[in-house]
Formats: structure tokens, sequence, C-alpha cells
């Protein structure tokens, strides 16, 4: 099932929006960056997380990123690294395997549960005697919105 991100909610396979709610147990700064992204139609980057945030009297760019971390770790958000920028996790839990396509023109994140994908790198890893902490695939194209404009 695809998962877009669109202002914090996930869009299933009939395109219903559902809100995720507030996680708990987060701290002050974590809960103001995660609601700073649960807002956001795009992904975001540290910078523009603290951008705004700066009239609710975050300054400092290490809390953005100490808050980051935090929600990282807690499996909230994930890290897209080919873009350096942050998404809402829209899963119920932390899961070891995440797949994302990134549209290259309009930013659109979509998060994909692929249940096969994980099924087969966790036994590989495994026979490698790999400790493995996260598998994140960033596939790069085009939506079907920027696909059917070219």
């Amino acid at each position: 099932m695809a998962k877009d991100q669109k202002a914090g909610g996930v869009s299933g396979p009939e395109g219903g929006d559902e809100r995720r709610s507030l996680p708990s147990g987060l701290s002050k700064n974590e809960k103001l960056v995660w609601e700073t992204l649960a807002a956001s139609v795009d992904a975001l980057k540290a910078y523009e997380i603290l951008d705004q945030l700066k009239d609710k009297g975050v300054r400092a760019p290490m809390t953005v990123y100490r808050a980051l971390d935090g929600l990282e770790t807690k499996g909230h958000i994930h890290k897209l690294d080919g873009l350096n920028a942050f998404v809402l996790c829209n899963h119920e839990g932390p899961h070891v395997v995440q797949t994302f396509l990134v549209c290259e023109s309009c930013s659109t994140v979509k998060e994909l549960e692929v249940v096969a994908l994980e099924a087969d790198i966790l036994p590989a890893v495994r026979s490698a005697d790999f400790d493995l902490h996260t598998a994140r695939l960033e596939i790069k194209g085009n939506c079907a919105s920027c696909g059917a404009a070219a």
C-alpha cells in the first residue's frame, strides 16, 4: 500500500486521508517538530523546520536536530538521505526496512510498505552475520501528476 506524505496524513488505496495523531511520550521540542512535519505537504529540511519554529521560541539548530534524532529513534519520522529532509512515518510502529517513492519534479514523497522486500532482506542480512539498523530505499522518478504533465 502506498502512503503519501501530504499534510501529515496517509492516503490509503481509495485516496482517503487519515490524520496521524500526535504520538505519546514526546518531549516538548519533539512535539513541536512532529507537529511541523504533520502540517507540511512536503518533506522538510532541519533549517526549514527551525524557520517555522522560531515564532514558538525555538532558535537553536541543535534543538531541532536533537528533536529530529529523538523522533527518528522512536520510529515516528524518517530521514530521506537523498533530499536531506524528514517526513512522518506512516506506520504504526518502528520498522527496519523503509521504502519511498520520491518525485524529482514536485518532491512528493510516498512511503511504501513492501513486505516482500523486508522478507527477503532480513534473512540475507542475518546470514551475512550483520547487525542491521536501517535499510532505506529511495526510488526516484516522477509521480503520476508530473508524468502526465510531461
